[in-house]
């Protein structure tokens, strides 16, 4: 590996090159986002005369809210407070030390205003341009006085909006919630992480990374890991090699007793279907079986005038058949096994069916797969 590269690994850009959505969305976003601030100075400038007024920070702020909305600066609170408390500290400063040089004005400005934000819980990096702007501009900024701190949080709250609507517009998520401890017994995550919300921000705290992610986001980048993990460690197994090949089924002409007794002995609760040919038709559940079982029971006693009366479900013959559905879920045997992975984490089936063409040769349940899991550790 040649220096140049070395150094070109060390020094070039870090992040993935992002999609053409992501360069349209945000494109667009911020600059629907400006010119609707830009609208809004308009209109108020035309009954306020110097009310409202653009501000170069507020390119930054556009650039957070609507190419990174998922990170905690770019959040309303950061947004708006950030911007104001850091021209309402610049002010303070400009007034209380006018002797001082520009140069130590703004090292004590940017200093003073980034601390006061963190202090705020409102980091926002273009709240230390808004210092800077102040500072460096402040034979226009001090005549203003407090009416300085107005258009700061106008303008940055209505970027914000803006970003708010546009972000819910393209179904992006945006606004994240305060980090609140849950109770106890709701501290486990959604994802299948055995992490609480405290877990998840003691390892940001850990990191440094509180600024830069929020709990949710955390968790689901880890459970995004994981999962792409066991699909990895699941793509040179195939639904065949982990699949059962003791078969329990039954045929449509099957009594249902029959049925009946292979849900006692296995206790199982679903059996395939299959012809002649053993291809897989269908499936019997013993919830349905039990219903049968049931309506037989009350038929027999004695019947109200009610029930003699009422229409009365169409008699069923006794085979599986009459209770026969459609096939949930099927697969090849060369089907990766990583393929079905979100299939089984977000259906609640009984069993894969693993098919060679049409024929049924075997079924993968739970089971079958915690146990492959349990091998590839």
């Amino acid at each position: 590996m040649t220096a140049e590269r070395t150094l070109w690994q060390r020094l070039g850009p870090v992040t993935t090159r992002p999609s053409w959505r992501d360069l349209l969305r945000a494109g667009i976003g911020a600059g629907l986002g400006l010119a609707l601030a830009g609208l809004l100075v308009g209109l108020v400038d035309h009954f306020f005369p110097h009310t409202l007024f653009l501000f170069a920070p507020l390119g930054a702020t556009a650039v957070l809210v609507f190419a990174v909305p998922s990170s905690p600066l770019a959040q309303p609170w950061n947004c708006v407070m950030g911007n104001t408390v850091s021209a309402l500290y610049t002010l303070l400063l400009l007034w209380a030390f006018p002797q001082l040089s520009q140069t130590a004005l703004a090292a004590l400005a940017v200093s003073g205003a980034i601390a006061l934000m963190l202090a705020c819980r409102a980091l926002h990096p273009p709240g230390g341009a808004v210092a800077l702007l102040t500072v460096l501009a402040s034979a226009q900024m001090l005549p203003l006085g407090w009416h300085l701190l107005i258009p700061m949080a106008v303008l940055s709250g209505a970027l914000v909006a803006v970003g708010v609507l546009y972000h819910r517009a393209c179904g992006r998520a945006y606004l994240h919630p305060a980090h609140v401890p849950a109770p106890a017994p709701e501290r486990q995550t959604r994802s299948s992480l055995a992490l609480s919300s405290e877990d998840l921000q003691q390892l940001l705290e850990r990191f440094d990374q509180t600024y830069n992610l929020g709990p949710d986001d955390l968790g689901e980048l880890l459970a995004a890991a994981e999962e792409q993990a066991i699909k990895r460690r699941f793509a040179s197994i195939s639904c065949g090699q982990v699949m059962s090949t003791q078969l329990l089924s039954v045929q449509r002409e099957t009594a249902l007793e029959e049925v009946a007794d292979l849900f006692h002995t296995h206790l199982i609760k679903s059996l395939p279907v299959v012809n002649a040919q053993g291809e897989l038709i269908g499936r019997v559940l013993r919830a349905d079986l039990f219903d049968w079982l049931w309506e037989g029971h009350r038929s027999q006693q004695k019947q109200s005038l009610w029930r003699r009366i009422r229409p009365q479900r169409p008699h069923l013959e006794p085979v599986a058949e009459s209770l026969m559905r459609e096939p949930e879920m099927c697969v090849q045997e060369s089907t990766p096994m990583g393929d079905l992975l979100q299939e089984l984490a977000s259906h609640s089936v009984q069993f894969i069916a693993v098919l060679r063409g049409a024929v049924l040769v075997g079924v993968i349940t739970r089971s079958d797969v915690i146990r492959t899991l349990l091998a590839l550790k």
